[in-house]
């Protein structure tokens, strides 16, 4: 981080001099400078990393961490499938699919799609804003309904709970335990 930060401090400066042959707060201030140091802060800070972990690599052995005990191992309300390992390395594969698809459609692909047209005009300009703002309110949508939509059996039960009805869960317990009943005696019937 240090170094990145360093790097970025020379190259910022630098770039200011270059373009304005002084160094001062005006010209510090303008975009490219900026722009300069910024990149070389993000892109040396990640390049020095893996420069250090290649040279000095560390060999931390990853299976102790999955060893360490749990203060309090509260699990309940949760699907036992949510911890199995298929079911995290499927997730992990599908979020890894579609995450990198999505980067490379949104930082890549995206802007592309700008060049050709140039120097925007006032209706193109006009496109591209209005894409903008649907974009945003179709995330927000997302964000906000689909975590309610996929707690919708928990809201159902403690709205159940309020108005003092029972609960899904406990109504499936109910019919559960109604059909061992009625299994048992049925055992008990056939063996007398």
């Amino acid at each position: 981080a240090w170094g990145g930060m360093i790097l970025a401090f020379i190259t910022w400066f630098v770039v200011a001099q270059a373009q304005s042959g002084e160094i001062t707060v005006d010209t510090l201030g303008k975009l490219e400078p900026n722009l300069a140091g910024n990149i070389v802060a993000i892109v040396s800070s990640g390049l020095i990393h893996v420069v250090c972990s290649l040279v000095k690599p560390q060999n931390y052995d990853f299976k102790s961490m999955g060893e360490i005990k749990m203060l309090e191992d509260d699990q309940s309300g949760l699907d036992p499938k949510d911890y199995e390992d298929k079911f995290l390395s499927e997730a992990k594969a599908w979020v890894m699919k579609w995450g990198m698809a999505f980067t490379i459609v949104m930082v890549i692909i995206w802007p592309l799609l700008s060049v050709p047209a140039g120097v925007f005009s006032k209706g193109y300009w006009s496109m591209w804003v209005f894409i903008s703002i649907a974009w945003s309110f179709v995330a927000t949508g997302v964000i906000i309904w689909l975590p309610i939509y996929e707690s919708r059996d928990t809201f159902i039960n403690v709205f159940n709970s309020i108005l003092g009805r029972k609960s899904m869960k406990q109504e499936e317990a109910k019919i559960g335990a109604e059909q061992t009943t009625e299994t048992t005696e049925t055992t008990e019937t056939t063996e007398t």
